[in-house]
C-alpha cells in the first residue's frame, strides 16, 4: 500500500490492486452499516445508547510477564500503566478514540499492550472523561494531568503521544492546551495522530467531506456536524481550538505525524491541518493510505493495514529521538 508523505519522500510498496481480503472486508462493513451507529439516532438517543454501552464496558485483565500492569487514578479517572519490567527510558501516552462518547474497548486495550511490546515503550492509557457526561474541556484537563504524571518519571523529550480518531484530537490538542495558559508544562517529544477527529470549519472542508462520505465505510459526514454540539455538551465556553483543531496555536510544537486513509471523511480536514502546521513552522509528516479506511493501522487484519501498523511501530521506535 502506497503512502504519500507531505514532507519526506517516504513510501511503502503495494500491489497494483488491493488484496481480495481487503475488498471483502469493505463489503462486509458496508453490509453491517457501521455508519448508522453514528447517524441513525437523534443526538440524545445516540448519547443514551453510548452511556448504556459504556456502563457495560470493563477494563480487561491483562497478563504479560514482561510488564508490570497497574491502574492509577487521575482526576478520578482510570489510567492503565503498562511498564516494562526491564527498564525502558521512553514512554508513550496512548489515547484511544471513540468519537468522544465511547470508552476504550477491551480489544483496543489489548492492542495497546501489543504496541508496548513491539515498540519497547512504557505506556499510559487513559480512560478520559467522555462527552456523554462532560464538555470536551474535561477530557483535555485530564489528559494534561496524565501527561504531567508521566513527567514525574520521564523527561518530556522522552515522551511520545499517539492518538487515534478523537484520541488524535486530544493528542494534537495537547500543544494548543499548553500554549493556552499552561506554559509551565514542557511539550512532549513527538506526537502521532491517526485520523484525528475535528469538526469542519469552512464550506470547502464540508464539500470535501461530503465527497469522501460516499467512500467512507465507518464515519458519516453528518456526525461531524453533530460533533460540535456533543463536544460542547451545553458549555459555550469550550475553546474553539478543541472543536476545530485546524484553528489551533501550534507554537513550539514537536515533530508531528498525521496518518489518514484516503477513503475517510476526516481526511477532508487534512489540507487545513497542513496549513496550520506550516503557519507555525512545525516539523511534520503526513501519510495517506491509498484506498484505506479510518484509523486503518490499528486494525491490522488485512495486509494493507498490517503495513500501516508496521510503519507506526517502526516510526515510534526510531524516528522521534533522531
Amino acid at each position: 500500500m502506497l503512502l504519500h508523505s507531505s514532507m519526506k519522500n517516504e513510501e511503502m510498496t503495494r500491489d497494483e490492486s488491493m488484496s481480495v481480503r481487503y475488498e471483502l472486508l469493505k463489503r462486509v462493513v458496508r453490509l453491517i452499516n457501521i455508519k448508522k451507529r453514528w447517524s441513525g439516532k437523534s443526538t440524545e438517543a445516540l448519547l443514551e445508547d453510548r452511556r448504556r454501552q459504556n456502563a457495560k464496558n470493563r477494563i480487561p485483565a491483562l497478563k504479560d510477564d514482561a510488564f508490570e500492569i497497574t491502574c492509577i487514578r487521575v482526576q478520578g479517572f482510570p489510567v492503565l500503566k503498562l511498564i516494562h519490567r526491564t527498564k525502558a527510558d521512553r514512554a508513550n501516552l496512548f489515547i484511544i478514540g471513540g468519537g468522544m462518547i465511547s470508552a476504550p474497548r477491551p480489544a483496543s486495550i489489548r492492542q495497546a499492550l501489543r504496541f508496548a511490546r513491539e515498540t519497547g515503550l512504557d505506556l499510559y492509557v487513559p480512560y478520559y472523561p467522555l462527552c456523554t457526561e462532560y464538555p470536551l474541556t474535561k477530557a483535555y484537563e485530564m489528559i494534561h494531568e496524565t501527561y504531567r504524571e508521566m513527567l514525574k518519571d520521564y523527561p518530556a523529550d522522552h515522551i511520545s503521544v499517539l492518538g487515534t480518531s478523537s484520541g488524535g484530537n486530544l493528542a494534537l490538542g495537547m500543544v494548543p492546551y499548553i500554549n493556552d495558559g499552561h506554559g509551565d508544562t514542557p511539550m512532549p517529544g513527538y506526537i502521532m495522530a491517526l485520523s484525528p477527529g475535528t469538526c469542519v470549519s469552512t464550506e470547502e472542508e464540508w464539500q470535501r467531506m461530503l465527497e469522501l462520505d460516499r467512500k467512507d465505510v465507518a464515519i458519516p459526514a453528518v456526525y461531524m456536524k453533530r460533533a460540535e454540539e456533543i463536544m460542547r455538551h451545553g458549555d459555550s465556553s469550550v475553546p474553539d481550538y478543541m472543536i476545530w483543531l485546524q484553528k489551533a496555536d501550534f507554537t513550539n510544537a514537536p515533530r508531528i505525524t498525521l496518518i489518514y486513509g484516503s477513503e475517510e471523511t476526516l481526511y477532508a480536514c487534512a489540507p487545513s491541518f497542513e496549513q496550520a502546521l506550516k503557519k507555525y513552522a512545525v516539523p511534520y509528516d503526513m501519510f495517506v493510505g491509498e484506498g484505506m479506511f479510518h484509523c486503518y493501522p490499528v486494525f491490522p487484519i488485512v495486509k494493507e493495514a498490517k503495513e500501516g501498523w508496521t510503519m507506526v511501530v517502526e516510526r515510534m521506535k526510531r524516528d522521534w529521538l533522531e
